[in-house]
């Protein structure tokens, strides 16, 4: 029997010790629990939440329509009217995409509450590879979009046409990129707090683009402040 299961990895050990090691975390801070879909494309008919707001320690449940009404879509880089929401709005398009989230006064409460809401699937065609998914019959993950292909960036230099045509040779093939890297999957922690005599919120995260942090939480949410960890801690 394990009887400290995150003593047996340090990866794992790292995590379950950030938030006491390098955070100041203030007394009374809620848990968060992420409830993700188990589909890879589907819509989302309904979500039930009363069951798991009635249980103990549960603090709120919050929704992608929650979200939706509160906040604003984080910046996409790319050239379309895509929306991207930190909980799926509508509909899921990919398995694991965050669903709900369950805030409670422990870890145990807020997993807890998770199995305590029922959400209604409608599960959509999906296409599993690049080429099927920009064909022109291909389901479209984000309808308002027209298309798939969401960034569409060319090159050209000189006369390709002319210089094909004078070719002695030319061949065609066709290549499949493969993974661009085998890399662990790493533990980020969050510690968000209101400052009430500012009136806004400060986002603690270990963020490996302490360069972009700033932009995201105020663009999501008006009024939020964020810091870095090496800006504080370091």
């Amino acid at each position: 029997m394990i009887e400290s299961w995150h003593a047996c990895h340090p990866t794992l050990r790292f995590c379950r010790g950030v938030p006491d090691l390098f955070i100041p975390v203030a007394a009374g801070t809620l848990y968060a629990a992420i409830l993700r879909s188990p589909f890879a494309y589907a819509e989302i008919a309904s979500i039930d939440t009363a069951r798991a707001r009635a249980l103990p320690g549960v603090a709120c449940i919050l929704t992608g329509e929650d979200v939706a009404a509160a906040t604003r879509p984080f910046p996409v880089a790319v050239t379309t009217a895509m929306k991207q929401w930190s909980l799926a709005v509508g509909r899921v398009r990919h398995t694991g995409e965050p669903v709900a989230i369950a805030a409670a006064d422990t870890r145990h409460q807020a997993e807890d509450a998770l199995e305590a809401i029922a959400v209604d699937y409608r599960a959509l065609p999906a296409a599993i590879n690049p080429q099927a998914a920009a064909a022109p019959d291909a389901p479209l993950l984000h309808p308002a979009v027209g298309s798939n292909v969401v960034h569409d960036r060319r090159f050209r230099y000189g006369d390709p046409e002319a210089a094909f045509a004078a070719a002695p040779r030319r061949i065609s093939i066709a290549t499949e990129y493969p993974r661009d890297a085998g890399a662990p999957i790493e533990c980020f922690v969050v510690v968000a707090e209101y400052l009430r005599g500012e009136g806004i919120y400060e986002i603690t995260a270990n963020f490996q683009g302490p360069l972009a942090m700033p932009s995201h939480p105020r663009s999501a949410a008006p009024g939020a402040a964020s810091s870095p960890w090496p800006s504080r801690h370091g």
